[in-house]
């Protein structure tokens, strides 16, 4: 019988990290399952999956880092799961079809799994995470939405229809990550497409909680604030620190606006009706769960003009706290993050 190789897609980063977190802390129960859950050794970045430097690798056809992370992953007897949300960027890589295949030649049959936020949600959560990851991105939401519509990212039947190319139709499993579900569901999806349903968290398990982000009214003014520095000629280690300091400080000395979204009503409307008929084609596909919500939602203060209520909000914290600190010695976050920046 063939060993069974999981990969892991992603998509949402805060699902993804939060299931990289629980595939961790159940890591020894897993493997009393046949099921590896290994980490490389090594400086690991926060927040990335066991296969992080692997994805980077393949991305940049580094073939001797790629062999030597197939000896480390199929060093066992049992199936294995590799997880980075960088593997998204891979789908339409020839590159990734090589490693399918190596992967095949080593003894494993390969399954994908992808979870999906809709369309205007995962756009402003990746915004989110451009703006306070260890990213060089300092665009605004709408030039990150094209440039994520020019690489098809958001065309989620697509993405499925690739990587059903590659790996057979019927071993790519996906779901729908709806607005307010449990943190638990999308870990739990994983944990029975890979074969553990039995360690599936219930209503009152403590389910690792990973990359929280700060609230939506900080995020503008902080993407203007990094802006700036680099601008200026701030170095990354210098903007690091001047978010971690903003975020962790301005709720307490400043009014935070009070908006749900960084998009006004109009702008999601279009970025839902756009890619309706792809999420169509996808909950028809076997292997997915769950229909995409059709309700755009109302949210009066994130109609407030984005530019303008950000300036004033980084005005009142330049005004409370004065220029951003001169950068600790260490960088919060490694190289290997700033690499998966996308």
């Amino acid at each position: 019988m063939p060993r069974r190789a999981f990969l892991h897609v992603g998509m949402p980063k805060c699902a993804t990290t939060t299931i990289q977190a629980a595939l961790v802390q159940r890591q020894e129960v897993l493997r009393g399952l046949g099921i590896a859950y290994e980490m490389p050794e090594g400086p690991e970045a926060e927040g990335q999956g066991n296969a992080a430097r692997l994805a980077i690798s393949i991305l940049r056809q580094r073939e001797e880092a790629i062999a030597a992370a197939l000896d480390f992953f199929s060093s066992g007897t049992g199936d294995v799961v590799l997880s980075s949300e960088a593997f998204s960027a891979l789908y339409k890589s020839a590159a990734v079809i090589q490693f399918i295949e190596a992967l095949r030649a080593r003894g494993f049959e390969v399954s994908v799994i992808a979870l999906f936020r809709r369309q205007d949600h995962w756009l402003e959560s990746d915004f989110k995470q451009h703006v306070k990851g260890a990213h060089t991105w300092d665009g605004t939401i709408a030039e990150l939405l094209e440039k994520r519509t020019q690489q098809d990212v958001l065309n989620y039947a697509l993405f499925t229809l690739y990587w059903g190319k590659y790996v057979g139709r019927d071993r790519v499993f996906t779901a729908v990550i709806q607005p307010g579900s449990a943190r638990r569901d999308p870990v739990n999806f994983v944990l029975e497409q890979i074969g553990a349903g039995s360690l599936c968290y219930g209503e009152d398990a403590d389910v690792p909680l990973a990359n929280v982000s700060p609230p939506t009214g900080l995020i503008e003014p902080a993407r203007l604030l990094k802006q700036e520095m680099r601008a200026a000629g701030a170095s990354a280690g210098q903007v690091d620190v001047a978010l971690d300091r903003f975020f962790a400080e301005a709720p307490g000395v400043i009014a935070v606006p009070k908006r749900r979204f960084l998009m006004p009503h109009a702008q999601r409307q279009a970025v839902v009706d756009r890619w309706k008929g792809s999420n169509h084609d996808l909950v028809r596909r076997a292997g997915h769960r769950g229909a995409f919500d059709a309700d755009v939602a109302e949210d009066p203060a994130s109609e407030v003009p984005l530019d303008e209520e950000a300036r004033a909000v980084l005005a009142a914290w330049t005004a409370a706290r004065g220029p951003a600190p001169a950068p600790q010695v260490q960088a919060r976050r490694g190289l290997l993050r700033r690499l998966l920046g996308k």
